[in-house]
């Protein structure tokens, strides 16, 4: 999380992201130095835009080329997942990684601490309950569609 709106902090907080490299964004002034156009919400989050820069006279394809490198197909739109990466990856984390971390890891609590599973789904006495039990309805529904979609973009890749 970055605490101050400033050039430093946040280019330094956004080097961790690798699909984020090779950004830039508004600004409140001219010239390279100026702040970033930063758009607090009151709570205590804000909002920044970020851009980058395509030539504008190269082909349509090649603009969806880079807009494509730069998102991830989900749930039949495309979105931009700005995702902490390993050391030298060139994209973050998918978002089907994603969904498969939380999910081991809830079958891990599960298998391996069954007593603290069933504390946490206890709706009488648990805040985690109803969370816990909305994750994993919306994984039924969302996983098999990103599976599909995943498996499709693999496809396109390869051949």
């Amino acid at each position: 999380m970055v605490s101050s709106p400033h050039l430093q902090p946040l280019s330094e907080y956004l080097g961790g992201f690798p699909d984020v490299l090779g950004y830039d964004f508004d600004r409140t002034g001219p010239g390279v130095d100026a702040a970033p156009a930063y758009q607090p919400l009151g709570d205590e989050t804000g909002e920044l835009t970020l851009k980058w820069p395509a030539d504008l006279g190269e082909h349509y394809t090649a603009r969806v080329e880079l807009l494509n490198a730069k998102t991830r197909a989900y749930l039949g739109d495309r979105y931009f997942f700005p995702g902490p990466g390993t050391p030298g990856a060139d994209r973050g984390l998918h978002p089907l990684m994603a969904w498969w971390a939380v999910l081991y890891a809830l079958s891990m609590l599960a298998r391996y601490q069954p007593v603290e599973w069933a504390r946490h789904i206890d709706v009488n006495t648990s805040e985690s309950a109803v969370p816990i039990e909305e994750l994993l309805r919306a994984a039924l529904g969302i996983l098999p569609e990103l599976i599909r979609e995943t498996i499709n973009e693999v496809r396109r890749t390869v051949t």
